[in-house]
């Protein structure tokens, strides 16, 4: 590949990357990975505080001083002067000597600013002292102690207490099955000694409920030193272990297209609090396509990340005879994560990966090879993802990445030759950009819209592992899964709907979410031989819906009309079902 054609197409790379996105991958790992049990709660930091409200007596609207002069703020309740008078003082003294303290800002001044002037009456004291406390909670501050302790005030000046609680102490309780110095070592927000910042508590508890196996709620107590308070993290957990079953048709025709899948997800298998997950994929009629998958995801930190996974799996494909594809195909692989950015609302990231995949066959991608003979393929790759998601559940999120393919020679059916076999004129050495968006928005107060995109640029002619494939629920709907595929290529999903509806609550909550679709792909073709078609357009509209039954099953049902023929294909109806049920314990 020359110097000049490479930059040609990375430039159109970049082009691309910002337009395009999606889930229609064509690794094969990705076909039949371990399915992705989301936590039960992300974690809130919703403290009840208790509330005070003014006792009517006929002495709360006594004046006791004509009017309010001077405030005085102090740290603590020591730092108190009963004696003192202050009678020169006018407007806002603070004695608070840490400048970020809140009780030095412009808002709490503007609170007490409001009743410099005013008379000085019971009922007028304990409203300012309620609007400060207010003030506190609405910058994220909510343990703070505000008072006014017994003084003189006949000079117009009080002498305001206002405590923040430090944090004293920080215990994990509860948990049968994780180890609490794993639960304590992942509390990196919250520190000794420092304020207690609901923004900072809620990132802990992110982190911590994390996982689908446990639930990590808070209190708080007094602690051991005035002005402190105890964080106590209270762990509900279960025995680590999920196991799964479900149906969908996402096979290609001569596979079957019915999916039958199994599988168990296993928690903090070897102490670090990652996910070990298996699945088993095999035709309607377990007599087509085998499969198994398996995974294993940990977080050593924020920081870093790790993923590892391979999968095998063999096809005996219904073709009519004497043509006979059976083979087999395997795949090792690896990603590992730098997150310069991790919180609840936003996640950015730097990835590396590695693969290795041997098949000698091309079934399953909808394709046949000219032999049954093995090709080898490593592919090294540098990808960046991102997400931002919003309380009422907006997100958007990208992850694009640049794959590389070494030239021949790894193993001795690493090279053309043994490419040759599964499609013509391909080569271990190719580049190729692969870009993938999706976002969610809600319009007014009673719709939502969502999209979806992907696109792909190659250098060469790729294997069809490796190419951006079309049709499928998770592509163009309408048409059967891998219809067609391109070296290179675009996809775009358009869902819009009303906002999804929702009965219920806890483990009973019920979701159900309604939309009408349109989907358009374009699939390219680099220097296509005889019997490839080297531009092909799909569209595909229809209706769909997504229930979700607590977290026990849920079910996924669109109902396309494809709009174009295609090659091998002529458009019509299509229905695109999947269902799986959980099962075993929940927090």
């Amino acid at each position: 590949m020359s110097a000049k054609r490479f930059w040609k197409w990375a430039g159109e790379i970049c082009a691309l990357s910002v337009l395009f996105g999606s889930t229609a991958m064509a690794q094969n790992f990705e076909r039949y990975q371990p399915k992705v049990y989301q936590p039960w709660q992300s974690g809130q930091f919703d403290l009840e505080l208790p509330t005070e409200s003014d006792v009517e007596t006929p002495s709360s609207d006594v004046v006791l001083v004509d009017s309010l002069e001077a405030v005085i703020l102090v740290p603590n309740r020591d730092d108190v002067d009963p004696q003192a008078a202050f009678t020169d003082y006018e407007g806002i003294h603070s004695e608070i000597i840490d400048a970020s303290s809140l009780a030095n800002s412009s808002r709490v001044h503007r609170v007490i600013e409001k009743y410099l002037g005013s008379a000085i009456t019971l009922r007028n004291l304990n409203q300012m002292t309620r609007d400060i406390i207010t003030v506190y909670e609405r910058c994220g501050q909510p343990i703070v102690d505000v008072m006014i302790p017994e003084q003189k005030i006949t000079g117009g000046t009080v002498q305001i207490v206002i405590t923040e609680s430090r944090i004293g102490a920080i215990r994990v309780a509860g948990g049968c099955w994780v180890d609490p110095c794993l639960v304590r070592k992942n509390i990196t927000c919250s520190r000794v000694g420092a304020h207690i910042y609901e923004s900072r508590v809620s990132e802990d508890l992110y982190w911590l409920n994390r996982s689908p196996f446990r639930k990590v709620g808070l209190d708080v107590k007094p602690g051991a030193s005035d002005g402190t308070s105890d964080l106590i993290f209270e762990v509900q957990d279960v025995f680590p272990m999920r196991a799964y079953t479900g149906y969908e048709d996402t096979g290609v025709r001569a596979l079957n297209l019915e999916r039958l899948f199994a599988g168990v997800l296993i928690g903090n298998l070897f102490g670090q609090d990652g996910i070990l997950g298996y699945q088993y994929t095999a035709d309607g009629d377990f007599a087509r396509l085998h499969a198994h998958a398996l995974s294993y995801n940990v977080d050593p930190c924020r920081e870093y990340g790790l993923q590892l996974f391979g999968s095998w799996a063999s096809a005996v494909p219904d073709l009519p005879a004497p043509i006979t594809q059976d083979g087999e195909a395997w795949q090792v692989g690896s990603r590992g994560y730098h997150y310069w950015t991790r919180t609840s609302h936003e996640e950015r990231a730097w990835y590396t990966g590695v693969d290795f995949k041997s098949s000698n066959t091309s079934v399953e991608f909808g394709s046949l090879n000219a032999s049954t003979t093995a090709a080898d393929l490593l592919q090294l790759s540098l990808g960046y993802l991102a997400l931002v998601r919003e309380d009422n559940g907006d997100y958007a999120r990208l992850n694009t990445s640049l794959n590389y393919g070494p030239d021949g020679g790894f193993t001795s059916q690493n090279n053309a030759a043994a490419f040759n076999s599964l499609r013509q004129n391909t080569a271990p050495g190719y580049v190729y950009w692969r870009t993938d968006f999706d976002m969610r928005r809600q319009i007014a107060c009673d719709y939502e819209m969502s999209f979806r995109g992907a696109g792909q640029i190659s250098s060469d002619r790729l294997l069809f592992s490796q190419t951006i494939g079309f049709g499928g629920y998770d592509s163009v709907r309408g048409y059967d899964q891998r219809v067609a595929s391109g070296d290179g290529g675009w996809i775009t999903n358009f869902e819009f709907g009303p906002k999804t509806w929702t009965a219920g609550c806890g483990k009973l909550e019920r979701t159900v979410k309604a939309y009408g679709f349109a989907d358009m792909g374009q699939a390219f073709i680099l220097h296509s031989i005889p019997g490839e078609e080297k531009e092909q357009f799909l569209a595909g509209v229809g209706v769909g819906c997504r229930v979700a039954f607590g977290q026990s099953a849920s079910l996924r049902f669109d109902y396309g009309r494809g709009l174009n023929d295609v090659q091998g294909t002529n458009a019509g109806d299509r229905v695109h079902i999947g269902l799986v049920t959980f099962f075993g314990p929940r927090p």
